[in-house]
């Protein structure tokens, strides 16, 4: 540039002379050598300016992030070397933060597609990131829920914070939070362990209770053991007295264990392979299986060409269980309907009616539950997991079962499956 600048300076000065030369050293001349090299000094200003505006505008793009247009490169002189020097930096930029931005787009991927809230949360209280699971802990304005704040705070104060049972709402969650000094920020992290925490509950309680349930068969076999090695085995009736109860009790432990073994069987399953099933047919064999009482009357309405997606099998299991209930709590004389009818286009249901005791509103939601049995049916041989096992047998076949009932005016127990299309060999 300087050789260029020195080259038009002397182009200027000749000219100017030329013009003094010619004519004369008179003020006029003067003056016109003054407006000439004035012109020529301010054309030269014009270019050197367009070509450093240019140059400015092209740093002004790459500061808001657009490396896509290149640099418009003219000359050899000083403002030709920057711009090319600035076109090598646009590009060195694009390439670097194309890579910046996949590295970016997968790492917002992966947090995305964790099941943990993850946050960072500024120490002034707005939250700077968060991913997709922690969109529903945040509240309207993005500010995360009032119970974290002091853990944040702690975190925040001591560099690291934590809560194994954060409760939130309806939910419970386990929180870790730590400090990133260098960001004046805090990184916390939080999962959701309110259905883990439900199922540690249901398995203690499940544990409790079928050893409660085993307790008493134990206790009844170790108290006639005892008895018969004191001396009663020496009394044939004693002996068979107290080798019946061992009967009984043994007998009970093995319905107790066949129960858990089916019950931990059909919660191990996933979805069930689905099949076509004759309702109909499913339902006349259900009925064959199971003897109706004396005075006790059993009618069977099933719609004709009745079909289910399910597994015949767990279908079969789930009626009988039912209709055995039905006519357990059915006392004489009464009646026990078994109906099968579609309910809209999309789903069947099934139904066991019955005339009996009844089910109080307070216990009826609990009737599912494993080893809960009413007051009504405690002197009831059973140990409340008919229907607890019923219901994850309906589950695995996607499926929902349910009860109404109103006390003292019998009960109605109902399952609900998709409908499926008849095939021309069905399942029965």
């Amino acid at each position: 540039m300087r050789l260029w600048l020195v080259c038009a300076f002397a182009a200027v000065a000749l000219i100017t002379a030329g013009v003094v030369y010619l004519f004369g050293d008179r003020p006029r001349a003067v003056l016109g050598a003054i407006g000439l090299g004035v012109l020529v000094g301010f054309l030269i200003a014009v270019a050197i300016s367009r070509r450093v505006t240019r140059l400015s505008r092209a740093a002004g793009k790459m500061a808001a992030g657009s490396f896509d247009t290149p640099l418009v490169v003219e000359g050899r002189d000083e403002i030709g070397d920057l711009a090319r020097a600035l076109d090598s930096m646009r590009a060195s930029l694009k390439e670097n933060f194309g890579v910046l931005t996949a590295d970016r787009n997968k790492l917002e991927a992966i947090f995305d597609g964790l099941t943990d809230a993850v946050m960072v949360v500024d120490d002034e209280g707005p939250v700077r990131f968060s991913n997709s699971a922690a969109a529903k802990l945040l509240d309207s304005a993005g500010l995360p829920p009032e119970a974290m704040l002091p853990h944040l705070r702690r975190a925040a104060e001591v560099g690291f914070a934590a809560h194994p049972a954060l409760r939130i709402g309806d939910r419970t969650y386990t929180m870790t939070a730590r400090s990133l000094p260098d960001e004046r920020a805090v990184l916390a992290v939080v999962r959701d362990r309110t259905d883990e925490m439900r199922r540690e509950f249901a398995e203690a309680d499940f544990v409790s209770n079928a050893a409660h349930e085993l307790r008493n068969p134990l206790a009844g076999i170790s108290g006639a053991i005892e008895v018969l090695q004191g001396g009663a085995k020496d009394d044939p009736q004693a002996r068979d007295h107290f080798l019946e109860r061992l009967a009984e009790d043994a007998e009970r432990m093995s319905r107790l264990t066949r129960a858990l073994l089916t019950l931990a069987r059909i919660d191990s399953l996933g979805a069930a392979e689905t099949e076509v099933v004759d309702v109909p047919i499913a339902i006349r064999d259900v009925v064959e299986a199971v003897e109706a009482p004396l005075h006790v009357e059993l009618s069977v309405e099933v719609e004709p060409d009745l079909t289910a997606k399910g597994d015949p099998t767990l279908l079969r299991q789930v009626m009988v269980g039912l209709l055995t209930n039905a006519f357990k709590n059915t006392p004489p004389p009464g009646a026990v309907t078994v109906r099968g009818r579609h309910d809209g286009e999309a789903e069947i249901v099934l139904e066991v009616i019955d005339t009996g005791t009844g089910i109080p509103a307070a216990e009826l939601e609990r009737v599912f539950e494993r080893f809960y049995r009413r007051a009504e049916s405690r002197k009831q041989e059973g140990f409340g997991l008919g229907l607890a096992i019923a219901r994850r047998m309906v589950n695995v076949m996607g499926g929902e079962i349910g009860a109404s009932s109103v006390e003292g005016s019998g009960s109605t127990f109902w399952v609900r499956l998709p409908v499926a299309q008849p095939s021309p060999t069905p399942v029965a």
